[in-house]
């Protein structure tokens, strides 16, 4: 005699409802989750540029004297390389325990650093007044140790073609400044460039 055994509902497992369940839930709410994956992905793209736009926003505006780098590296397709006086790491180390020659600086690679900027006596351009781990009472620029440099992301300035000439010889005649954004916790960013 042949017995053939039939499942009842009770005696299947749980993962396949489980599974089939959920896959019903998603044909009968699909406009719901496609609009909500949507949603996650702008606010995710607005996040990033608030994130961007907060210095500009947020931040004070200064005028930084642009320091002159390698002519041959100025220009690399439509951007200006810049270098800034305080981009260097003082001979005299930085505040908080770092000081001596710079062969010792593998232990402080990638560090933040804060640096502290005043006005000149001009009243119109700022400068570099002291560096530090820690971030200073007033307005301080962060940037973060890579090799001998710091960098600030305020290195590079898109240019329009055929500007560079005049760009050039602005930094050859050391006329050229950097119109930075400060925001209050160092964060900077470049809104562009004046020649004086």
């Amino acid at each position: 005699m042949l017995e053939v055994a039939v499942d009842s509902p009770e005696s299947s497992s749980v993962g396949p409802n489980w599974l089939n369940r959920g896959l019903d839930w998603l044909k009968d709410h699909h406009r719901a989750v496609l609009l909500l994956g949507g949603a996650l992905q702008v606010i995710v793209l607005v996040s990033m540029i608030v994130i961007c736009l907060m210095p500009r926003v947020t931040g004070e505006t200064v005028v930084l004297r642009v320091a002159p780098v390698d002519p041959r590296d100025l220009f690399r397709g439509e951007y200006v390389i810049l270098g800034y006086e305080f981009s260097r790491i003082p001979s005299e180390g930085i505040s908080e325990g770092i000081s001596g020659p710079l062969r010792r600086g593998g232990d402080w690679q990638g560090r933040t650093v804060y640096v502290s900027l005043v006005p000149e006596d001009d009243g119109r351009h700022w400068r570099a007044d002291r560096f530090s781990f820690e971030q200073p009472s007033g307005l301080s620029i962060r940037g973060t140790i890579t090799g001998r440099r710091i960098e600030f992301g305020i290195e590079s300035y898109f240019v329009q073609e055929g500007d560079g000439l005049k760009y050039e010889r602005a930094v050859r005649d050391q006329a050229l400044f950097a119109r930075v954004a400060v925001a209050p916790d160092g964060k900077a960013a470049l809104t562009g460039l004046v020649i004086e």
